[in-house]
């Protein structure tokens, strides 16, 4: 063989055993040496970031109750309120969602009526033949809490 592309070979490996030596035996991660962080770094310190957040914000909330009188709300008491006032959201939603769906099934249905001569059904009606005659329980029908179980 070529002693010069024996040089190069022999070169080539040298700098790879160096750089796979440096890598594993050079304190701290390549990502420290560029003033860089994992993902899971970053994850944590946000999160952290988030929880003093929210400490500071329900410190402030809670001094405003207290000056005015009101009892103190805890994080438990905090995360309840959005839970509901997520399920409150997801009930004006289904039901917006409903009334559309009856919209375009009443229209359609309409249309064709119209063709045939027959007279329009409406909205109560529609209801009535689909077996949703009453809207459904609300918070606001139980005094804000959780409607009783139906009875069977």
């Amino acid at each position: 063989m070529d002693p010069f592309a024996l040089v190069l070979l022999g070169g080539l490996a040298a700098l790879i055993l160096w750089i796979w030596l440096l890598g594993k035996y050079y304190p701290g991660s390549g990502l420290e040496q560029l003033g860089l962080r994992s993902a899971r770094e970053i994850t944590e310190s946000r999160e952290a970031l988030d929880a003093e957040d929210l400490e500071q914000m329900l410190a402030a909330h809670n001094a405003r109750r207290r000056a005015r009188g009101e009892s103190e709300v805890s994080v438990p008491d905090l995360e309840l309120r959005v839970m509901q006032d997520v399920a409150e959201q997801q009930r004006r939603r289904d039901r917006y969602l409903a009334d559309r769906e009856l919209d375009q099934l009443l229209e359609a249905t309409n249309a064709r009526r119209r063709a045939r001569g027959l007279p329009e059904r409406t909205r109560a009606q529609a209801r009535e033949e689909f077996g949703g005659g009453a809207p459904p329980p609300t918070p606001e029908m139980f005094g804000g809490g959780v409607p009783p179980p139906p009875e069977s």
